[in-house]
C-alpha cells in the first residue's frame, strides 16, 4: 500500500531498535484503525514493540499468542507470536481489571 495524499506520514528508521513491517495488508487496514481508535495506547504499543529487547517479557496486556498462532515462520526461522491489548478494560497497578 503506497502512501498517497493526505495519509500520515510515517517515522522514519531510526539508527537502533526493530523496524516495524505488516505482514499483510489486513495488518496494516487493522493498525490504521487502532490508531483512529486509541491512538496513545497504540503509541505506546508501538514504542514497546520498536525498542523491546529481543526476547518479549509476559504482563497482563502483553502475552504469547497460543495454538496455531503462537509461531509464524519469518525468513526461514520460526518465531514466537505475541499480542499487546491495546483496547479494553485498563488494569490497575495490580494486574486486575
Amino acid at each position: 500500500m503506497s502512501p498517497k495524499r493526505g495519509d500520515r506520514v510515517a517515522p522514519p528508521a531510526a539508527p537502533s531498535g526493530w523496524e516495524l513491517r505488516f505482514a499483510s495488508s489486513d495488518a496494516a487496514k487493522g493498525w490504521e484503525d487502532l490508531c483512529q481508535q486509541a491512538a496513545a495506547n497504540t503509541l505506546a504499543a508501538w514504542t514497546e514493540l520498536r525498542n523491546r529487547d529481543t526476547f518479549a517479557v509476559q504482563s497482563p496486556r502483553h502475552h504469547r499468542l497460543k495454538g496455531p498462532l503462537a509461531s509464524a515462520s519469518h525468513g526461514g526461522l520460526d518465531l514466537p507470536q505475541w499480542q499487546i491489548e491495546i483496547t479494553g478494560p485498563s488494569l490497575s497497578a495490580s494486574g486486575r481489571a
